[in-house]
């Protein structure tokens, strides 16, 4: 019943030569770490503001919609019975569907006639809203084209639940693309016309919606389906009662929710990846092919983080939510792998996975994690039985033990994966340390029926198609802000590191320091590339009242005992006068 099967698989790739394992390639886990950026502005804010927005729903909005087909809002009717009960994942479905695509009439999907909409003059311009109505959605989304719009068009999103949280402002592009999900069966959109632009320079259009009935922020469900959920509860581990180690890796596992080309939703699951270049942190994202296959899907993709129980069989897991999708980077159905870069980062404390390419063997202990159902982040542990070939019918697809097949089958011994499992990691312990190892297909493990295989996707077989980006090593950045040729001293590069780290920007990172002019968004960029090297103590933080004394003190030509006298290392990795000076001796003069 579960098996989540990847659709449009007519031709499987010849297989890729297996990595030569002298030669194998892997990469350490590491932490991200938020780039330390200029001060936030202020959050996205609706141009009409929310205190007129809502006298004018129980008013003119109301009275238009009395006058007009052609208003400022639209109700579609609640889902059929029918169109519920195909959510329940039947085995022809990719993935874990949450959400059914709704066509809408065609004077929204061609490009509407914005002259019929009621206007409201705001400072600069004026704005429009216009509210879609799903009627009983526990979230919804739409697929918005404004493909030809004037310079200061803007176009943004929210739910009329809550006007404090808005998304945008999206300008002009080419290709339709998805909203935001919000809370609830409303959303709400508000076009800005700037001042001099008529409705008539401005095409947009509504094409669908996405009417969900899962909410990816918390897992509440209709209650039609919780039958369905019930089916995978009784025997799931959740990651709170693992290791903690295995907690620490489940850190770089997100649950996201998707939408394709025709309006259906689906929750998968992924893992952000390291990559071999130390001095950079790139969100790179591996999940399933069968999940995610086209830059349309890839743009859409709404990313929940660190959803996990605090305690083992506790409850109150809360997600971090980011928007914005992702690049499309490669992706192989024939392996059903895809690599993405995420267009936002993770928060931080986000754990990097590290990855290997060097094949499992025989018996091996693997461990999966993943979002099952979308539910806070959940285990299995295993081995590896053999490795597979696949192939795909109308109905699903087949497998068959094949020592040169492109698919690993996995048998659990604690815990299962689920609908919403897909694209979720394999890892094995070497050395303590966790490396990823493929991603979920699908498979026939149930409660009562724990041992029946899982197959993920060999990495060795997908890393020729990523390599590109997961292989590539990068240089230090140069403390030598100033001059290339010159040391970095203490008392110029040394303080503006400092200041940088404390937040300091523009000239405020040079008053009093130098009376030289250098182009102050140039040095704040490569400041900014500093920051990968300046945690000095290794602690997952960089911070001016250590890591900027550390630096400070070390250039000042302090050695021993003297350069950590009075900081607390006691959490950090590199908590003696030797490991440190060692360290910044690297990021200092790198060797060429």
């Amino acid at each position: 019943m579960k098996a989540l099967i990847f659709t449009c698989l007519s031709l499987l790739l010849p297989a890729i030569a297996q990595a030569n394992g002298t030669d194998a390639a892997r990469a350490e886990p590491e932490t991200f770490q938020e780039p330390v950026t200029t001060q936030l502005g202020p959050l996205p804010a609706l141009r009409l503001p929310p205190a007129i927005l809502a006298a004018r729903a129980v008013s003119a909005f109301a009275a238009a919609a009395a006058t007009s087909s052609l208003t400022n809002a639209i109700t579609l009717p609640a889902l059929s019975d029918s169109e519920i009960q195909s959510l329940r994942n039947a085995p022809n479905q990719k993935a874990f569907q949450v959400g059914i695509g709704r066509d809408l009439p065609d004077y929204l999907r061609q490009p509407i006639q914005l002259d019929s909409w009621q206007w409201t003059n705001v400072s600069g311009g004026k704005v429009a809203h216009y509210t879609l109505t799903s009627t009983d959605a526990v979230r919804v989304r739409a697929q918005v084209q404004l493909s030809q719009a004037p310079a200061g068009v803007e176009l943004r999103f929210y739910s009329p639940n809550d006007t404090s949280v808005v998304f945008g402002p999206y300008t002009a592009t080419s290709e339709p693309f998805w909203s935001p999900t919000v809370e609830g069966d409303t959303l709400g959109l508000e076009l800005f016309l700037p001042d001099g632009v008529a409705t008539s320079e401005v095409s947009f259009a509504i094409a669908r919606l996405s009417h969900l009935v899962v909410n990816p922020a918390n897992s509440q469900m209709k209650s039609d389906l919780n039958t369905f959920r019930e089916e995978y509860a009784s025997c799931q581990q959740d990651i709170a009662c693992a290791d903690p180690s295995w907690q620490e890796t489940g850190k770089a596992v997100a649950r996201y929710v998707f939408t394709d080309i025709d309006g259906y939703s689906y929750i998968c699951s992924g893992t952000v990846l390291t990559d071999k270049d130390v001095y950079t942190q790139i969100p790179y994202f591996f999940t399933a092919a069968h999940c995610v296959s086209n830059q349309t899907a890839a743009s859409s993709m709404e990313m929940y983080w660190l959803y996990a129980n605090s305690s083992c069989g506790g409850s109150g897991a809360v997600a971090v939510r980011t928007t914005g999708g992702a690049t499309l980077l490669a992706t192989k159905t024939a392996l059903d792998t895809t690599l993405v870069r995420l267009n936002q980062n993770p928060p931080s404390g986000t754990t990097l996975s590290g990855w290997t390419v060097t094949p499992l063997t025989s018996n091996q202990a693997v461990t999966g994690i993943h979002h099952a159902l979308g539910d806070p982040l959940k285990y299995a542990q295993g081995n590896f039985v053999s490795f597979a070939s696949v192939t795909t019918s109308s109905g699903g697809y087949t497998v068959a033990n094949d020592p040169n097949g492109d698919f690993s089958k996995v048998v659990w011994h604690t815990g299962i994966t689920a609908p919403g499992s897909s694209g979720s990691g394999v890892w094995v312990n070497q050395g303590g340390v966790h490396y990823l190892n493929g991603s979920l297909l699908g498979g026939s493990s149930e409660c009562s029926a724990m041992d029946a295989p899982d197959e993920y996707s060999r990495f060795e077989r997908t890393w020729p198609y990523v390599s590109a980006w997961l292989g590539s090593t990068g240089t230090p950045p140069s403390l030598r802000l100033f001059d290339a040729n010159q040391p970095a001293t203490a008392l110029l590069d040394g303080i503006v590191i400092t200041r940088y780290l404390q937040g300091a920007r523009g000239s405020a990172l040079l008053d009093g320091v130098t009376t030289r002019t250098p182009d102050l968004a140039a040095l704040e960029s490569q400041l900014a590339s500093v920051m990968q090297v300046m945690d000095v103590d290794d602690d997952g933080v960089r911070e001016a009242g250590t890591d900027g004394v550390l630096l400070m003190r070390y250039l000042l030509g302090l050695r021993g005992a003297p350069l950590l006298q009075g900081l607390d290392v006691g959490t950090s990795t590199r908590n003696t006068p030797t490991a440190v000076s060692t360290y910044l001796e690297s990021i200092l003069n790198p060797a060429s």
